[in-house]
């Protein structure tokens, strides 16, 4: 669906919304459900747009491999792992897992909720291709998991949905690769921070530069210069190796992250485009012919 299609669909639907509510306030008898209507029909028509979008990025974007990916806009696949130095546990299971979320609600004896408590995970994890690595920062993006687990007693009702270590995985969104080149500033820190390694044995520092005491401005300046030359040296000997990463577009893009098998996927959002089509065109005939008859 184009944009200009889409925009002349708003346009229609926010006319029709706007007589409504002209009707509305002038004590129309019907006027109150087709406001209603017109409310109903723009969340269909803004569901449809989102949907088709998510189908058309999933079948038009080809697939990259990691290594080769082109910076931008891309489609890669592999499998998750969790980010190094995090540990990630489900919460309602207690498995350690790469993503999560949940829904939690209290009922009372009748089976009302009473009180509810979700959560999202927010931290990142890794998605590897066998061509090479890339860090997935799942904030932003429309996400399906292929494990659910339900529970449901007396007292209690919760939802899980997570993603695993080893799950396979496809991610649709902005690829970048950072931190390939060192600048002055990080030169500077780790020259600062060597320094200050040496200090915590000042006699063995004085021995080494065959400082005076106290300790002159100019052979401070030696001792620097002395630190950043090993940071350099070490630096050309083990370069820093860039880091891939892939997050939410922020243009408005689909930025879409599943462990659902392909097929899968690619029905289900098949399904959502044409059920909020079919919403949309359903809302919009009963709003029409109200405003005629």
């Amino acid at each position: 669906m184009g944009g200009k299609h889409a925009l002349f669909s708003l346009g229609g639907v926010g006319a029709a919304g706007l007589v409504a509510l002209e009707n509305w306030h002038k004590g129309g008898p019907a006027a109150l459900s087709a406001l209603a209507a017109a409310i109903f029909i723009g969340f269909a028509l803004w569901g449809w747009i989102a949907a088709y979008r998510r189908l058309q990025a999933f079948e038009d974007i080809p697939l990259s491999r990691i290594a080769t990916a082109a910076q931008g806009y891309a489609r890669l696949e592999g499998r998750a792992a969790p980010f190094p130095g995090a540990k990630l546990e489900a919460p309602m299971t207690h498995l350690a897992c790469c993503w999560y979320s949940y829904k939690l609600e209290n009922l009372d004896q009748n089976g009302n909720v009473t009180s509810t408590e979700e959560d999202t995970s927010e931290w990142s994890f890794v998605l590897s291709d066998g061509t090479g690595e890339c860090v997935v920062d799942p904030v932003g993006a429309k996400i399906a998991s292929k494990s659910v687990n339900r529970y449901r007693s007396r007292e209690l009702r919760w939802t899980e949905s997570a993603i695993f270590p080893h799950d396979p995985v496809c991610v649709i969104g902005s690829f970048r690769t950072s931190g390939m080149t060192v600048t002055e500033h990080d030169i500077e820190v780790q020259a600062g921070s060597r320094i200050a390694e040496w200090k915590k044995d000042m006699r063995a520092l004085v021995a080494r530069f065959q400082l005076s005491q106290p300790i002159k401005l100019e052979e401070w300046e030696r001792v620097r210069q002395a630190a950043r030359q090993e940071v350099e040296a070490e630096i050309a000997k083990s370069p820093p190796q860039g880091q891939n990463q892939v997050c939410d577009p922020k243009d408005g893009r689909p930025y879409l992250i599943s462990a659902e098998p392909r097929e899968q996927l690619e029905l289900e959002l098949k399904l959502w485009a044409w059920a909020h089509a079919a919403c949309f065109v359903a809302g919009a005939g009963a709003l029409a012919a109200w405003a005629v008859f």
